[in-house]
This record gives structure tokens, sequence and C-alpha cells, in this order.
């Protein structure tokens, strides 16, 4: 049991007022008023944990942030992302009896609608589930063995990952506002995420913005882009696929066929 109190002074009675909230391992980390993410608190009289001091130990605040990007991606992923964020509607994954088919590392899953009307919202390009539950078991073995910054580091990857699909999803229904939060969120956690910024590329093609959505294909290409092969299939750069700047930026970063 951790404790944590609201940060949102002059936003939140319970914040005002300094209360403190108890949380077990695996529990909501929001301020149940106001909703911002809650900040640990040291029990008063208690010692200081070594990782706190410079020792090898792990201190209480970086426990309780990897808890905080750990919690997204265990134990429901996307489904917890989307309760703890006002606007996002998907469903969780429903386990099956039967072992799914294999799913490739190297390429997300292409997001696409069962018809394609000329009016068709963006789909974008999201993920793999295996792509994120590696990170996500990378991230609790690091833990285990004491390396803080890599678990961290990995969690909040996960995290990223998780909050992408959302917003796959999201545009997928043609709700921009609520994919671009949700693209912010996975900035957030991790800025260097190709494939948010991939996605927010596709989300200003669908806002008519064709000079912003350039820079960010080339923010996601600069971060280490590697799904040429689905974005070559990808109907949301239909657009843009001759535009001469698009084709520029492409040549100068993909990496030519062996």
């Amino acid at each position: 049991m951790a404790n944590y109190k609201c940060p949102a002074l002059g936003d939140c009675e319970r914040a005002n007022k300094g209360e403190i909230f108890e949380r077990t391992p695996g529990e909501e980390l929001r301020c149940p008023t106001c909703g911002t993410t809650l900040e640990a608190v040291a029990r008063p009289g208690t010692k200081k944990n070594p990782g706190d001091d410079g020792g090898k130990g792990i201190g209480t605040p970086v426990i309780a942030a990897i808890a905080a990007a750990v919690v997204i991606v265990v134990g429901g992923g996307a489904y917890f992302y989307l309760h703890a964020h006002r606007s996002a509607t998907v469903v969780p994954p429903v386990a099956s009896e039967s072992a799914p088919a294999p799913v490739s590392a190297s390429a997300p899953v292409v997001v696409a609608a069962a018809s394609a009307p000329a009016t068709a919202p963006a789909t974008g390009l999201a993920p793999d589930d295996a792509e994120i539950a590696r990170q996500s078991q990378a991230a609790a073995g690091q833990l285990a063995s004491g390396s803080a910054s890599d678990a961290l580091a990995d969690s909040k990857g996960a995290a990223a990952k998780e909050m992408i699909k959302v917003a796959v999803a999201d545009m997928k229904q043609g709700k921009l506002d609520e994919a671009e939060h949700a693209l912010n969120d996975a900035l957030a956690q991790d800025p260097k995420q190709s494939l948010a910024y991939y996605n927010l590329g596709v989300l200003r093609l669908r806002q008519g913005n064709t000079d912003e959505a350039l820079k960010q294909f080339e923010a996601s290409f600069l971060n280490g882009f590697n799904y040429f092969d689905a974005m070559d299939k990808d109907p949301d750069l239909n657009g843009i696929r001759n535009d001469p700047r698009f084709t520029a930026l492409v040549k100068k970063y993909r990496a030519p066929a062996v």
C-alpha cells in the first residue's frame, strides 16, 4: 500500500485539502475528483529507500513512476487507458480458447474499414500486440533485476503503444480530437514513438493540413520509423503519395531494398 496526493492545487478541492490516497499496486493512480495523475508521497516517519540517496536500490519515486506506466499495459491495456481518459472508446480484447495466429513482429497491424467509401475516416497504423507484450515483459524483467531506468523506459514505451492503438481506433471512427489527445499522451510517455508521429501525420491529412502532415511524417522517419511496407498499403496516404515533398522524404529516409 502506497500513499499518493493530487498535485492539482487551486483546481481540485482534494488537492487543496492535502488529502492522501492509499493505493495498492495496479490500482488506478488518478484523483477521483479531477482525474489528475496522483503523485507519490512518503509516509511520515519512513526512511529513505537506498535508491533515493544514490544507492543501488530502487527508490520509491522510481517505483511509483514505473507502476503508473505498467498499469496501463498490464491486465487490460487499452481498456484501462480508455477508462482513464474521458473521450476514448475501445472494447478490451477478449481471451480466446484457441491460440491466435502468429503476428509478424516487424510490421504493425494495419487497421482498415470493411468498406472504403470516398469519405472513409483515417485509419492509420497501429503497433501489434506481440510488440507491446515483448516490451512489457522486458520491463518486468528489468524491474526484477534492479535496472530501474531501463524498466521505466520500456514500461513507458509499451504504454505509449497502447495509447497509439486507442488513437487508431478513434481515427477509424472519425473521432479526430480524441485520437489527437491519445497520440499526444503517447508522446508524453515516449517522445521517440515513430508511429505516434506517423499517425499524427495521417490525422493532419484528414484535417486538410498537408504541410503539417509532412512535418509529422518527417518526425516519424527521424525517430526510426521502420514500417515502410505497411505504409505503402495505407490508403490514408493516397492523396499525398505522389506529392514531390513526400516522395523526397521517403527517398531520404527509407533504406534501399536489398
